[in-house]
């Protein structure tokens, strides 16, 4: 079973080097990703920002797409033109056959972004000066495009070995050496070197491109290439709004207590009225309570005593706990129903009641008067999204939908794989969330393997060659 598995791996993986399509895809994604640099020059400091977001918007699009075509070309050609039924009719086990197909289209996809990825990064290297670029790099760039392309000539020429099979290896041999070199090439005297800060990011668009092909394989089992372009586009675009569309109407573990705990406590407050009552769903974003430099602190009693003033900007530091007020939720004896957060700059207490807000609205208040802020709280080391619902007599988010949330659990959130954002706030990728990634990609492709399976268990693959 092993060895039909890695040999028809393997030949998928060669079958989908050899497409004309992939070799076209990949020399338009690494001469686009050359040019970004160009188009970076005088754009006031924002270079960078303009050929990482270009570079990895162009490698997960053309890459999604390589994804479908080779797929299809590899299961649903193979499938009309006989090439499956003559596999199946030795001992080679169906589930078998889905899965190598799946493996070998995961590892061509691999050398596509492989490649993309080291491209992205010598870029980068090249628009390192905003109103300069570094012209040797270029050169050598696209120097080492065009000799891949001349090797492959002479190695099609000589052997009448497949063109764009050996165009792609010697892309594959020669980008890693001009990255060695734009890394160890000085610029202007200096050492400049490739990013790495970047490497992080790249992987995840390589995740997401390993989830889209997996994808794309298991619906070509039973749709062309048309109809899998179509539902892949679909899914793709449901993926990217799922947060909206979906994510809003799923469980979400709000609560109007805060809880002690070792993520991260958020914190989204909504001022309400009583003309409101109706669901409303306008929380403000989630904010840190418990992570920083502010010295925040809690009490269990409606009515604690004052908060020492002036405590510098050290406040952590001259901060000690008394019996009315802890600076850890583990510390107090029942309920929170205060919040104490200390301003630095104004040596200050800004005190929240955050347990039955509604109780601080007057007995005789009416109208807008009467409005009062609600808060709710919920651990979670990434930051949750906005809550959902809550009216003025029930001013607490909804719990949600669990279909909603099976729905969203199920759909590939594209999201989760852009970084660009992140980088663009000169913000560094965890190495733990790239391994979240990589378990996340790893599950969605093992299910993915197991829908293939039974799309393909009772397709037929003789009846399109007989006559």
């Amino acid at each position: 079973m092993f060895t039909a598995l890695y040999q028809i791996a393997k030949n998928t993986f060669r079958e989908s080097l050899r497409e004309p399509i992939f070799l076209l895809l990949l020399l338009v994604t690494l001469c686009l990703i050359g040019l970004f640099p160009i188009f970076s020059l005088f754009v006031f400091s924002a270079q960078e920002k303009l050929v990482i977001d270009s570079a990895m918007a162009t490698t997960m699009v053309f890459g999604w797409g390589l994804a479908v075509l080779i797929s299809s070309y590899a299961i649903s050609r193979e499938i009309d033109n006989g090439t499956a039924l003559l596999l199946l009719s030795k001992p080679v086990q169906r589930p078998v056959f889905i899965i190598a197909k799946i493996l070998g289209i995961l590892a061509a996809n691999t050398v596509f972004c492989v490649l993309c990825c080291l491209a992205t990064l010598i870029s980068l290297r090249i628009a390192s000066d905003q109103f300069r670029l570094d012209y040797t790099v270029m050169g050598v760039y696209f120097g080492s495009i065009a000799l891949a392309f001349i090797i492959a000539g002479i190695y099609n020429y000589l052997t009448r070995a497949s063109f764009p099979m050996a165009a792609v290896i010697t892309i594959l041999v020669l980008i890693p050496l001009v990255a060695v070199f734009a890394h160890f090439l000085p610029y202007e005297g200096q050492r400049v070197g490739l990013s790495k800060a970047l490497i992080p990011a790249l992987l995840l668009i390589m995740f997401s491109v390993w989830a889209m092909g997996s994808l794309a394989t298991a619906l070509s089992t039973r749709f062309g290439l048309i109809s899998n372009l179509l539902l892949c586009l679909v899914l793709f675009i449901l993926g990217l709004m799922s947060d909206f569309l979906i994510g809003r109407n799923s469980l979400e573990k709000w609560e109007d207590v805060p809880s002690a705990g070792k993520g991260v406590l958020w914190m989204a407050s909504y001022d309400f009225a009583p003309t409101e009552l109706a669901d409303v769903g306008k929380w403000e974003f989630p904010r840190t309570i418990d992570q920083g430099e502010a010295l925040v602190v809690w009490s269990a009693l409606d009515n604690p005593g004052a908060l020492p003033e002036k405590l510098g900007k050290n406040s952590m530091q001259a901060w000690n706990d008394n019996d009315e007020w802890k600076n850890d939720l583990g510390d107090l004896p029942g309920r929170a129903r205060k919040l104490a957060i200390y301003d630095i700059e104004n040596q200050s207490w800004d005190i929240l009641s955050v347990a039955d807000e509604q109780t601080t609205v007057p007995a005789d208040a009416t109208g807008m008067a009467a409005a009062y802020t609600s808060y709710v709280f919920r651990r979670s080391t990434n930051p949750p999204r906005n809550p959902v619902g809550g009216n003025y007599l029930n001013p607490y988010p909804k719990k949600g939908s669990w279909l909603a949330t099976a729905v969203y659990a199920a759909v590939p959130n594209w999201q989760l794989f852009w970084m660009a954002d992140a980088l663009a706030n000169k913000l560094v990728v965890p190495t733990i969330y790239v391994l979240y990634g990589a378990a996340y990609v790893v599950v969605m492709n093992i299910l993915l393997m197991l829908i293939a399976v039974l799309l393909f268990w009772n397709r037929e693959v003789g009846k399109q060659i007989i006559v």
